[in-house]
């Protein structure tokens, strides 16, 4: 009988589903290389409701019920009355999957989830950014004390792995900078006005694609880009700062004679989120602004919902990473690559 390994999922909106679809079909090979059963025993659903088996979910029968539904039944023998925290105690789970809707003004409630999760000594993976803008080095160091780990690929770049090559690729570098095109929103906006789209046919191009939400506001004005450039230098860096800190400026301030003036220049404008390291200080400045870039620069050539990052070291220089055209499989592969990584780790620690 293998070991279980248990989770407790706190939403359970399309990349949640889209992992536990992940999960069955990888089943019987994670149990063949981790030699661990892996069990949802806690599902915390905003609107479709909550679901507790310390003995493991049907995670097929779940599934079934909110896509076919959109809600769990209550009739089901595993419907669980209850707030999120009283889910995330009932489930007695090894891990809390967080992925609950992004709060990007606070990083709430998400951070109180991380906190009692921490407390209940479980490791925490996350699909959500506002903690780690907000909170990181609380939440880092209460993980420390817990023993247990605190996991976040997916919170920039769906699954591209930007934390992990730093960690596990990066020995001994610095990271005196990181900059990138991050929204996927904005960039795309950005394309339709430069071939000659309005604003507002552009925005309702993103929306129709499902790219963009009704009110693209955090996207555009930059809010989005804050808070991941901040997880990014939080996390990379150690920079110890908020959204409040990024200089944050509106794509909507390019205009199509902006856009028609970087052209006659040879240049391209891109929505670029920065973090640098100031040589001399050691401060670390942060912004989100559109900027001029050479058309032959590499960050032109990344349209669309493509993303790119760019990290500066003192040892292995820059690199660059480019993710293109990312969709829901990526961002739930994210997820899926941190329990591997939190397998992996407790492989290893049994070995020693």
């Amino acid at each position: 009988m293998k070991d279980a390994l248990k989770l407790c999922l706190v939403g359970f909106g399309n990349v949640s589903r889209r992992f536990c679809h992940l999960l069955l079909e990888k089943q019987f090979w994670l149990e063949d290389t981790f030699h661990r059963e892996i069990l949802v025993t806690g599902i915390a659903g905003r609107s479709k409701g909550n679901l507790v088996n310390v003995n493991g979910l049907r995670l097929s029968d779940a599934l079934r019920q909110a896509e076919i539904r959109g809600v769990f039944s209550k009739d089901s023998p595993d419907w669980f009355e209850g707030t999120t925290e009283d889910v995330i105690a009932a489930s007695r789970a090894d891990v809390l999957v967080e992925m609950s809707t992004l709060s990007i003004r606070d990083g709430l409630p998400a951070a109180d989830y991380m906190r009692q999760a921490f407390s209940l000594g479980m490791h925490v993976i996350t699909a959500n950014k506002g903690p780690e803008a907000w909170y990181f080095r609380e939440l880092r160091d209460a993980a420390d004390r817990a023993g247990v780990r605190f996991l976040y690929e997916t919170i920039v770049m769906d699954g591209t792995p930007v934390f992990n090559l730093v960690t596990e690729t990066l020995h001994g570098n610095h990271i005196r900078g990181i900059r990138g095109i991050l929204n996927g929103t904005s960039n795309y906006v950005l394309k339709l006005l430069e071939d000659g789209k309005t604003q507002e046919e552009a925005i309702r191009a993103a929306q129709e694609i499902g790219l963009a939400e009704a009110d693209p506001s955090m996207d555009l004005d930059g809010w989005d880009g804050a808070a991941k450039i901040c997880a990014l230098a939080n996390i990379l860096m150690d920079a110890g700062i908020t959204p409040d800190d990024v200089n944050v400026e509106s794509v909507r301030n390019v205009t199509a004679e902006d856009l028609q003036e970087a052209r006659e220049r040879g240049n391209c404008i891109k929505y670029i989120c920065r973090a640098d390291r100031d040589t001399v200080s050691g401060k670390i400045s942060v912004s989100v602004r559109p900027e001029q870039l050479p058309r032959e620069h590499a960050y032109c050539s990344v349209n669309g919902t493509s993303a790119v990052i760019t990290i500066d070291t003192d040892l292995a220089g820059e690199l660059t990473v480019i993710q293109t055209d990312p969709g829901l499989l990526q961002t739930a592969y994210g997820i899926y690559s941190d329990l591997i990584t939190l397998l992996k780790s407790e492989m290893r620690e049994v070995k020693e």
